[in-house]
């Protein structure tokens, strides 16, 4: 037999590229995690005219990781995409946005810090969660 239609071929390779290994680079979730961490933390303990434009350049800085990460990994982003790397991006969102909300409402520039170096703990693990989520996407595909 001759090689399939390409009519054949083509729901093959769009599920394929759904199901194929994302590998990010080793550096990606600590560095985003750093960068969401810092911005909560600072957000929190800086001035609302400083905050505002910081929160800004680290949403700029964390695009222009992903980017370069993505490119690394031969993809769009470094997030698997499944159902867990889904769930991973909107345990982040609501850890950041949670994070940030608590860091507005309740510290204060001049009271006490620890909440806010608190908030920023958790985004940073959150954030790094993604190393497990991609590696525990790669394992159960293999």
């Amino acid at each position: 037999m001759g090689p399939a239609p390409a009519e054949e071929q083509e729901p093959l390779s769009r599920s394929n590229v759904a199901e194929r290994q994302i590998v990010a680079p080793w550096w990606y979730y600590a560095v985003i995690g750093i960068v969401a961490g810092a911005a909560v933390a600072a957000t929190a303990l800086l001035p609302q005219q400083i905050a505002g434009p910081l929160l800004v350049v680290a949403a700029l800085f964390v695009g222009v990781t992903s980017r370069i990460a993505a490119r690394a990994a031969g993809t769009r982003l470094p997030i698997p995409a499944s159902a867990v790397g889904v769930g991973y991006l909107v345990a982040l969102a609501v850890a950041l946005i949670g994070s940030l909300i608590v860091a507005w409402t309740v510290v204060r520039p001049d009271g006490p810090s620890w909440l806010a170096w608190m908030l920023a703990a958790l985004v940073f693990v959150v954030a790094l969660s993604g190393t497990w989520v991609a590696k525990t996407g790669r394992t159960a595909q293999a």
